[in-house]
């Protein structure tokens, strides 16, 4: 499931064009160790936190948290 995407352009002698993808899942908060809901950015099938969120328990950064699960439809 897509929320927002943006197509990011590459200068040079041979453009490229890549999708960023925007979603909603699950990362794991690396201060208070819980699963806590976040916006994820996909671009080139590899899932990111997008900066500048914060734990929703504990307020602590999530730009370094790892991505545990990315809803899909089965």
């Amino acid at each position: 499931m897509c929320i927002a995407s943006d197509e990011v352009k590459k200068e040079g002698p041979m453009t490229a064009t890549f999708m960023e993808n925007s979603t909603k899942g699950m990362v794991h908060c690396p201060i208070c160790t819980h699963t806590v809901p976040a916006d994820i950015n996909i671009k080139m099938k590899r899932p990111r936190v997008a900066p500048g969120q914060r734990c929703p328990r504990c307020q602590s950064s999530l730009d370094v948290a790892v991505v545990v699960q990315i809803p899909e439809a089965a």
